[in-house]
C-alpha cells in the first residue's frame, strides 16, 4: 500500500513545475494529495496536479459531513512556502487550510519537510528569520533552506527534494 504524502504549495514560482515533482513523487511510491494556500493556485497549473491525482487540489476546509476526508498523511512536503506562508506557519496563524492543515500536522508529529522560498529582501526581515528559528525548533519539522545561495538557486532541484524525502 502506497505512503500518503500531502503536498502544500504557496503563492511562489517554481523552476521546475509542481507537476513534475508529482510524477516523481508517484514514482517513488507516493500517494500525492494537493493542497494550495490561495495564492498558489496562480501559480500552480491546478488542473494537471488534479489530472495526476485523481482528486482536487484542496484550498478550503471541509464542511462536516461534506465528501470525503484525505488519507492519513505519512509525509508533509510544503514547497515552496512563502514569505507570508513562512510567517504564519511558525506563529500558528492557520487563517486558510493549507497553513491550518501544517499547523494540525505537526501537532499530530506528521514529518513535515518546509522548502521555504522568497525574495532576498523579504528574507533578510527579522520576523522571517525568528519564522525559521521557530520551524528548526520543532521535531516535526525539516527545514530545507540556505540563507546564503544565490535567489535563484535556493529552491532545491526536485532531484535533491526526493532525495531529502528519501531519508525521512
Amino acid at each position: 500500500m502506497a505512503k500518503t504524502l500531502y503536498l502544500v504549495v504557496s503563492g511562489a514560482p517554481t523552476a521546475e513545475s509542481t507537476p513534475e515533482l508529482v510524477q516523481m513523487l508517484q514514482g517513488d511510491g507516493w500517494q500525492v494529495v494537493c493542497l494550495s494556500t490561495p495564492m498558489g493556485t496562480r501559480f500552480h497549473d491546478t488542473a494537471e496536479l488534479e489530472k495526476l491525482t485523481g482528486a482536487p487540489v484542496r484550498t478550503e476546509y471541509r464542511m462536516p459531513g461534506e465528501g470525503e476526508g484525505s488519507p492519513k498523511a505519512d509525509l508533509v512536503v510544503a514547497c515552496p512556502l512563502t514569505f507570508n506562508s513562512v510567517n504564519r506557519f511558525a506563529d500558528g496563524h492557520a487563517d486558510n487550510f493549507a497553513i491550518g492543515l501544517l499547523c494540525e500536522m505537526v501537532g499530530y508529529d506528521v514529518p513535515t519537510l518546509v522548502v521555504p522560498h522568497c525574495k532576498p529582501q523579504l528574507a533578510s526581515h527579522p520576523a522571517f528569520q525568528r519564522s525559521l528559528a521557530t520551524l528548526r525548533s520543532i521535531p516535526a519539522v525539516t527545514l530545507v533552506y540556505d540563507h546564503d545561495a544565490p535567489y535563484e538557486s535556493r529552491l532545491p532541484s526536485w532531484e535533491h527534494l526526493l532525495q531529502v524525502i528519501r531519508t525521512l
